[in-house]
């Protein structure tokens, strides 16, 4: 079985579940306990970026997701989790 089927932090065009990715890119902010704008930053993309994929106006590009999964890890996210992060 493919993990990037079950993982919601899989680059955009590898998951058919979007609304699972912008929703986990909500809770993954939240549970970081960053504002759009702080998570923004710390990814370097703009605020509005972060709020068209958290509204599934856009999808976060191969570069974004590596940088969304290390600010995942550096707040000792496991991979796991970071699959869970909806729930």
């Amino acid at each position: 079985m493919d993990k990037s089927a079950n993982d919601p932090l899989t680059p955009a065009g590898q998951s058919s579940s979007e609304p699972v990715a912008q929703q986990s890119i909500r809770d993954l902010r939240a549970r970081i306990g960053l504002t759009q704008e702080e998570f923004a930053h710390a990814i370097a993309v703009t605020v509005s970026t972060v709020n068209r994929w958290e509204n599934g106006h856009a999808k976060p590009s191969k570069l974004a997701w590596r940088a969304i999964q290390a600010l995942a890890r550096k707040h000792g996210i496991p991979a796991g989790e970071r699959s869970r992060a909806r729930q």
